[in-house]
């Protein structure tokens, strides 16, 4: 495991002929690098092939280098990438071929559209928790495609996300009888609350408040413990 949150990782150019491969990296937490970004991420990739656990939350300056951490560790479990706030136009998170290994994926903030949760859904299929906070473009139809194509969805969080309606919500419930726990629009509580006893005897928890919603965080088994 290595841990360089909040660190210069990044700011200075990384030379190839110096690097060494380490298969024994299996956990890296690289969350708050301002200075980290696409040509780095590459070569992290090229030299760590084993990786399992990837933390690229708040690095503002990765968009395709995400991607081909996917495509190089083939091992990939979970994938943070939380905290973009950047255009669509220059974050690209495409995901064209399949990462059958990645079960957690976190793109809150991140501007994706419902094309590209299309494609995750397709090709990540074996995902078992997606947070989608803050994800203001996306609509129903591109939650549809993650919960029809991810048929081991286990949690799924939608807090502010804006073009999402109260209807997908109980949708997603029959649709995937494997989901445990929904964060849903938070400006959609008042419309659902009255569903929450009804949807949780069919072994599906809404988290509706704010209280809820931490809770769900802290006990979430993929973001706490090492898969």
């Amino acid at each position: 495991e290595i841990r360089m949150e909040s660190t210069c990782v990044g700011k200075h150019k990384l030379q190839e002929d110096c690097l060494v491969v380490n298969s024994h990296v299996k956990f890296l937490y690289l969350a708050s690098n301002s200075c980290l970004n696409d040509e780095s991420i590459k070569m992290i990739a090229s030299v760590c092939p084993n990786l399992e656990i990837i933390d690229f939350s708040c690095c503002k300056r990765i968009s395709v280098g995400a991607v081909e951490v996917l495509l190089r560790c083939c091992k990939i479990q979970r994938m943070d990438l939380a905290g973009y706030r950047r255009e669509l136009s220059q974050f690209q998170f495409r995901v064209n071929f399949q990462v059958p290994t990645l079960f957690l994926l976190n793109l809150s903030w991140c501007r994706i559209s419902d094309e590209d949760l299309s494609l995750i859904s397709k090709n990540c299929y074996n995902l078992k928790e997606l947070n989608l906070d803050y994800c203001h473009e996306i609509t129903d139809n591109g939650v549809k495609q993650v919960v029809k194509n991810c048929n081991q969805l286990r949690m799924l969080s939608l807090y502010s996300c804006e073009e999402v309606s109260c209807d997908v919500v109980a949708w997603m419930v029959f649709e995937r009888p494997s989901l445990r726990k929904i964060i849903p629009p938070k400006f959609y509580n008042s419309g659902i609350a009255s569903e929450k006893d009804f949807f949780w005897g069919r072994g599906c928890l809404l988290c509706l408040s704010e209280k809820e919603k931490h809770k769900w965080k802290e006990e979430s088994s993929f973001l706490e413990r090492r898969l």
